[in-house]
């Protein structure tokens, strides 16, 4: 894309695990896609277990080449709404690759990354700054020399759609919002604000500088009170988040009436924004899900794709976000090609996202093939 992107957020190791079935007796329901804290209690022995405060389990026998972790990890936030009791996976593989959601959106808009990283001596740090460079993401790291770096445990159920990731946190939590200015000093076309604490979120959102600032958050974000989203909103132009994460904000209506552009995405059952026309009314805009001719073979970086997409088509389309309205055409115009950007990337297993060229040509066809 052809303006000055700026992505404020995290940049971390991934260990990815596939496992052979859902993760949950969903019963018919849509797939998991949650974001969590872990705690560990890593010990020996050939299985590792989550378990959330209900005390539902999820516990995965690993391969014999798992390099660790093994025993149990404490998670912060309920998987169900209804305890499941013990749940028996088998891992079936596992690769590490970068993650974390600024690099997902820098590599999916060729922005900027400004990132933590703990110690220099960290050998996590090593390798995700190598990652960083394979994948050509430019980025600028503020260093947090007192702090281990980031990672994540992430659980895939490949073809059956699900995704647990579970963040271990360390140099992010502990970065002062000062870092942040020398970086946020420099103008751009577009502020992408993903996944960091609210302090440090609340400061990259609110600095001048740039045209369009789109806020993607977890779901650690929405629960954050120190500050609540609610008093972010009046410096977001477009929210982008999945449905889990917008139903656990508790003054969700409020931020919805602050944000120019509102959009929350629902997996299999598609997304729907909220926005207002040129007249003034507000407007609600449903997209299905995009059409595909087989499963997914996984469903981690859709939310980037989908945000990442719908953002730089509205710049394309030259949306003026200080007016705070759009036309309808550019609005479905914009979710058309963020719904086909998010199918298109359910094919890479591994760190990647679709061309503009493979987006415009799913658009265009109406699926994936």
């Amino acid at each position: 894309m052809n303006a000055r992107v700026q992505v404020f957020g995290p940049a971390y190791l991934d260990r990815v695990v596939r496992v052979d079935r859902p993760l949950l007796d969903r019963g018919g329901g849509p797939p998991l896609d949650q974001s969590v804290e872990g705690r560990p209690r890593f010990g020996e022995g050939d299985r590792l277990e989550l378990v959330d405060p209900t005390g539902t389990t999820l516990s995965i026998a690993l391969p014999d080449d798992w390099s660790g972790p093994r025993g149990v990890v404490d998670l912060e936030q309920p998987l169900a709404s209804v305890p499941e009791g013990v749940r028996n996976l088998r891992a079936e593989s596992w690769t590490d690759d970068l993650g974390g959601m600024g690099a997902g959106f820098a590599a999916a808009l060729g922005g900027t990354l400004v990132s933590a990283l703990g110690a220099e001596n960290d050998p996590v740090g090593r390798v995700v700054v190598e990652l960083l460079d394979r994948r050509r993401i430019t980025h600028h790291c503020l260093r947090v020399a007192d702090r281990p770096d980031d990672w994540t445990l992430l659980i895939s159920s490949g073809r059956h759609g699900d995704k647990l990731a579970v963040g271990f946190r360390g140099c992010h939590a502990g970065l002062a919002a000062e870092a942040l200015t020398p970086p946020l000093a420099e103008s751009c076309d577009l502020r992408v604000v993903a996944g960091l604490p609210n302090r440090l979120a609340a400061a990259a959102l609110r600095a001048p500088g740039a045209g369009l600032r789109l806020f993607a958050p977890a779901m650690r974000n929405m629960i954050d009170r120190a500050p609540p989203v609610s008093a972010m909103a009046g410096d977001v132009d477009v929210l982008c988040c999945n449905r889990r994460e917008w139903e656990a904000l508790e003054d969700r209506e409020e931020v919805a009436a602050m944000v120019s552009i509102l959009v929350v995405t629902d997996g299999a059952s598609g997304s729907r924004a909220r926005y207002t026309d040129p007249q003034g009314d507000a407007r609600t805009f449903r997209q299905p899900a995009f059409p595909r001719a087989r499963p997914p073979l996984d469903t981690n970086r859709a939310g980037e794709a989908f945000a990442a997409t719908l953002t730089a088509t509205l710049i394309g389309l030259g949306w003026d976000s200080a007016s705070g309205v759009i036309d309808d055409e550019a609005m479905t115009t914009a979710m058309r090609r963020a719904s086909a950007a998010s199918a298109l990337v359910l094919d890479h297993v591994d760190f990647g996202f679709p061309t503009e060229s493979e987006i415009d040509a799913a658009a265009a066809l109406g699926r994936v093939e």
